[in-house]
């Protein structure tokens, strides 16, 4: 089994670099074509190389004026199809319906996503924790597994309390991974505490994002992308792939189904 995860950054090829931001404003509030096109094209041959049968997206738009696509995992799905691999795809507001977030321009479409390789028998139901302005947690069930993709708030007091909610959302599951972008910006000490109330282990890929502007005032990590298991998973690899898909690099675990 493998399971692939990236924060996609929209797809708008910001790679963290601060000339970017400054230089290319318009990506962040009109998009770019040729921007999204070639992350896009990157994120898809990184997944036609690995061939998971989980991926979990996080930072896609699903409509906005910043895509020129009607859903970008519905695209990365049908560029997948040209390879000759089919995927269910789904993707969710990460904010909720509920959200006053999800009723304003752009925000409303902004989601995320899990691609299921079609020849695998899955069921995909949305959790929406009670804490954060993000709050989706996307659950794939395959057999005994269940696969939760997760993007954690970026204040600390907001990812602790979702990690607590999280640590009740796994607690009846028999086999799990939990997987995304933690925002894990105080270090991975602060997943101890759900490691000591689940059970779960934790599997570092290693440096999931290149400096990036301001870090030094805000983290020293490098390390913001994990998974984390049940005991029963045997992990036979764990690591960050060297391309830069947005100002993260994907991740992928593999172990023994």
């Amino acid at each position: 089994m493998k399971i692939l995860a990236c924060n996609a950054g929209y797809l708008l090829d910001y790679s963290g670099a601060l000339s970017e931001y400054v230089l290319k404003p318009h990506r962040a509030m009109i998009g770019s074509e040729r921007a999204e096109e070639n992350a896009t094209e990157r994120l898809v041959e990184v997944i036609a190389d690995e061939r998971p049968e989980v991926v979990c997206l996080v930072e896609v738009d699903q409509g906005s004026v910043r895509t020129t696509t009607d859903g970008q995992v519905d695209r990365v799905a049908e560029l997948l199809a040209e390879r000759g691999l089919d995927y269910d795809a789904r993707a969710d507001s990460k904010y909720g319906d509920e959200n006053v977030l999800a009723q304003l321009p752009v925000l409303e479409h902004l989601s995320n996503g899990v691609l299921v390789r079609s020849d695998v028998a899955a069921r995909t139901v949305t959790h929406y924790l009670d804490t954060g302005p993000k709050r989706l947690v996307t659950e794939a069930a395959l057999g005994d597994l269940s696969v939760f993709a997760v993007h954690l708030a970026m204040s600390g007091r907001g990812r602790r309390s979702q990690l607590a909610e999280i640590a009740e959302l796994v607690a009846d599951h028999e086999r799990v991974v939990v997987c995304g972008d933690f925002n894990a910006y105080d270090g991975l000490d602060e997943v101890e505490e759900l490691l000591a109330e689940t059970g779960l282990v934790l599997h570092n890929p290693g440096e999931t994002v290149p400096p990036r502007p301001l870090d030094k005032f805000v983290t020293e990590t490098r390390t913001l992308d994990l998974f984390l298991t049940s005991p029963s998973i045997e992990v036979t690899r764990c690591d960050v792939i060297d391309v830069q898909v947005s100002d993260h690099r994907p991740v992928v675990l593999e172990f023994a189904d």
